[in-house]
C-alpha cells in the first residue's frame, strides 16, 4: 500500500510509477481521508504485512508537506511487515523532511522507516518573489532523470537493497528547524488568492483542491475557505490562468504533471 499526497501531480506520478514497478496497485491518495483526519477522531488503517508500505509526498519549504504530516499524525497505521519506504519529491533539496517523517511515523504508529530517498521533479512554488517554475529545458531534464531513477528505487525496495539518495541541501538545520516552522506558522494564509477576469467558473479549482478549501460563491467565482496548505493545485491547474496570488503570479509560469 502506498499513501501519497499531491498538489500538481508530481508526487502522484511518482507513487503510481513506483507502484507499477513493484507490483503494488493499492495506491491511496490521502486526500480521500481528509474528513477522517481533520475532525479529530483519527482513523485506523490495517496494512497487510505481506505487502510493502510506502509514503510519497512533496517537500514544502525544506520540510514535510503539512497534509502528509497531519495524516501520519492522525492515522494509526497497523503494519507488521518489514518493507517500509518513503519517497520525498522536491524541486531542489529536502532539508529535514526525512527526519520529520521518520519521527512522526515512529511517534504515532511505531513504524520505523529507514528507507527514505528523494526524487527531484519540476519546481511549482510561485507565490513568493525569488521563486518560480523551471525553464522548459530543466523541466525535461528533471523528468528524464526521475524516470531513470524510479526503477532503481523500485529495485531497492523489492530486493531490500540500500539506496542512499537523499539531497539534503545546504544549511539543513536552519531550513528544517527554523525556516520550515516559520513557513508553516505564517505563510499558509490563502487571503491573497483570487480569480481574475479570465475565470470561466469551470470549478476545476474546487475539484482539484486536495484540502476541500475552495468553493464557488454566488457569482460562480472561487473563494478560499481559510485552511490552505499552499500546494498550489488551484493556480497551476486553472485552464485559463485565472487564479492569481496577490501581485506575484501574473507573469509567473505554470506547471502540473500531465
Amino acid at each position: 500500500m502506498i499513501f501519497y499526497f499531491t498538489g500538481t501531480g508530481n508526487s502522484r506520478h511518482v507513487a503510481e510509477r513506483i507502484g507499477s514497478l513493484i507490483g503494488d496497485g493499492n495506491i491511496k491518495n490521502i486526500a480521500d481521508y481528509y474528513n477522517d483526519v481533520v475532525d479529530g477522531k483519527g482513523i485506523v488503517i490495517d496494512v497487510d504485512s505481506a505487502e510493502p508500505l510506502g509514503f510519497v509526498c512533496p517537500v514544502h519549504s525544506w520540510g514535510l508537506a503539512k497534509s502528509m504530516r497531519r495524516f501520519v499524525k492522525k492515522a494509526k497505521i497497523n503494519y507488521g511487515g518489514k518493507k517500509i519506504f518513503a519517497i520525498l519529491v522536491c524541486g531542489d533539496n529536502c532539508g529535514k523532511a526525512r527526519e520529520q517523517l521518520q519521527e512522526a511515523l515512529w511517534k504515532h504508529s511505531r513504524l520505523r522507516c529507514d528507507f527514505v530517498c528523494s526524487v527531484q521533479m519540476p519546481n511549482t512554488y510561485i507565490v513568493m518573489k525569488g521563486f518560480g517554475t523551471d525553464p522548459d529545458e530543466l523541466v525535461a531534464q528533471k523528468l528524464a532523470a526521475a524516470e531513470k531513477q524510479l526503477p532503481e528505487i523500485a529495485d531497492a525496495i523489492i530486493n531490500g537493497k540500500p539506496y542512499d539518495h537523499y539531497v539534503v541541501g545546504t544549511k539543513p538545520f536552519l531550513k528544517g528547524r527554523i525556516v520550515y516552522p516559520l513557513f508553516m506558522a505564517f505563510t499558509l494564509s490563502d487571503k491573497k488568492f483570487y480569480a481574475d477576469d479570465n475565470c470561466i467558473s469551470c470549478g476545476q479549482c474546487v475539484n482539484n483542491c486536495p484540502e476541500q478549501n475552495i468553493r464557488l460563491n454566488a457569482q460562480k467565482r472561487p473563494e478560499w475557505l481559510g485552511h490552505c496548505v499552499k500546494c498550489l493545485s488551484c493556480i497551476h491547474r486553472c485552464p485559463k490562468r485565472a487564479i492569481q496570488y496577490g501581485d506575484i503570479t501574473q507573469k509567473m509560469g505554470r506547471y502540473y504533471y500531465k
